[in-house]
């Protein structure tokens, strides 16, 4: 019986071990690449959700201040006691009377303290990353490619327009790729929810197919 064999056992040279630790880092990379991406659309619908809750909220502020304080019927970004607004114009609050230990605030400045604390809000990095408002009165908020975007706003319709936007990243793996993601990093509205402002259309004469 032969008990040295003339083929002896042989194990891994050091090529294959490179060759296989090469196919290794591959398919690691795309599994990495595709959690970031999950990673960035989770961050996104997170942020969507924050948007949208924030828009809601002011549609409910709105209601909740009367007609004869300030009303959405023709008012602007630039009229007094306003409930229109660019967050971009504010940089500080005005809480007026309305907060510490003297609760003696006016409605103007309790509508102030309300709109300004929420601008602000929108504004934080803790909030939004780079977020943005618009509230205003625009038949047509999108342009000729049908895009939303910020200003133009014509003081027309029939509801008030909440336009929101916040900064994105660049998708993982975009570079160079014929898919356009400029939409995620482009500095224009995400999102237009139109709201009844402060319910002035049932104030008076209703709007066309509306009940009195």
């Amino acid at each position: 019986m032969d008990l040295h064999p003339s083929c002896p056992p042989r194990g891994f040279t050091l090529i294959e071990v490179l060759v296989a630790l090469i196919i290794f880092s591959f398919g690691m990379l795309g599994a990495v690449g595709l959690i970031l991406s999950s990673l960035q659309a989770t961050k996104y619908s997170s942020n969507s959700a924050v948007a949208g809750a924030l828009a809601r909220e002011y549609g409910e502020i709105m209601q909740l201040v009367s007609d004869g304080v300030s009303s959405t019927a023709s008012a602007t970004a630039d009229s007094a006691n306003t409930l229109m607004l660019d967050t971009t114009a504010i940089s500080s609050g005005s809480p007026g009377n309305c907060t510490g230990k003297d609760k003696t605030c006016t409605p103007v400045e309790l509508l102030a303290a309300l709109r300004d604390d929420w601008a602000l809000r929108v504004k934080d990095t803790a909030t939004l990353p780079q977020g943005r408002a618009e509230v205003c009165r625009d038949s047509t908020p999108r342009n000729a490619d049908g895009e939303l975007e910020w200003g133009g706003c014509d003081e027309d319709g029939a509801t008030v327009l909440i336009k929101l936007g916040w900064l994105g990243k660049q998708a993982v793996g975009s570079e160079g790729s014929t898919v356009d993601r400029s939409w995620m990093t482009a500095d224009r509205p995400q999102f237009a929810l139109s709201v009844m402002g402060n319910l002035r259309d049932y104030v008076g004469t209703p709007p066309a197919g509306a009940s009195p």
